[in-house]
């Protein structure tokens, strides 16, 4: 993997946990922030921490998933151009649903799957050991995000597995610093600050986007 895909990944990674993922996933974190007042510091850090860490393992295996599949894709050149197309299409699509909000996003984030996962979560969510704290997390990595979607269409169109892997490790690793202090950056970020945060995210997300439109189509010549 490429310097500019790792940096690329960071710096989206970062700006969607402070304009995005703060408000798709923060309520449960300050959910779970709320169970741990009780406990030291030390095991609140350590508890969250660890439910974070699950989270990224999540990501990572849809990375392997998604990596793996376009590794298989990719046996031939006609099919590596289309495999990496496809990916540039829905990275435009996402970039303009992570944009705009609008019932795009919504459709993106409201599967089925949420219905099974979030049930899951109020379960484990009464419990504070560390296994409750690791399953929550992982339950959190598979919840249906558009971010997380743009992520793995860029596992996709890497065509490897260990690729694909490290793409959703970076990004999951790179949202921990913001998620883990979620209520103090929530109340100091601005509407205007997290609108030109999502303003430079799509400008990123479109070029990449178009990017991948260029090399799929290239191959495909």
């Amino acid at each position: 993997m490429d310097l500019a895909t790792i940096l690329t990944t960071i710096a989206l990674a970062i700006s969607f946990s402070l304009s995005h993922c703060i408000g798709m996933c923060g309520g449960f974190v300050v959910a779970c922030n709320i169970k741990l007042n009780q406990k030291s510091k030390s095991t609140q850090f350590i508890l969250l921490l660890s439910y974070h860490l699950s989270r990224v393992l999540a990501y990572m295996i849809l990375g392997i998933l998604f990596g793996l599949f376009g590794s298989a894709a990719l046996l031939s050149g006609a099919n590596r151009g289309l495999v990496i197309f496809f990916a540039g299409v829905i990275l435009i699509i996402l970039a303009f649903g992570l944009f705009k909000r609008g019932k795009l996003l919504s459709y993106i984030e409201n599967q089925k799957l949420s219905y099974l996962i979030i049930p899951l979560f109020a379960k484990f969510r009464q419990k504070n050991s560390l296994i409750s704290f690791l399953i929550l997390g992982f339950l959190n990595g598979l919840l249906p995000c558009g971010v997380v979607y743009y992520f793995l269409a860029v596992s996709l169109g890497s065509g490897s597995l260990i690729n694909g892997a490290m793409i959703m490790a970076i990004f999951g690793l790179s949202t921990i610093p913001v998620m883990m202090g979620v209520g103090g950056i929530l109340s100091a970020l601005s509407a205007k600050f997290k609108n030109y945060l999502n303003l430079i995210s799509f400008i990123i997300m479109l070029g990449y986007g178009i990017y991948f439109l260029y090399l799929g189509f290239m191959l495909l010549k």
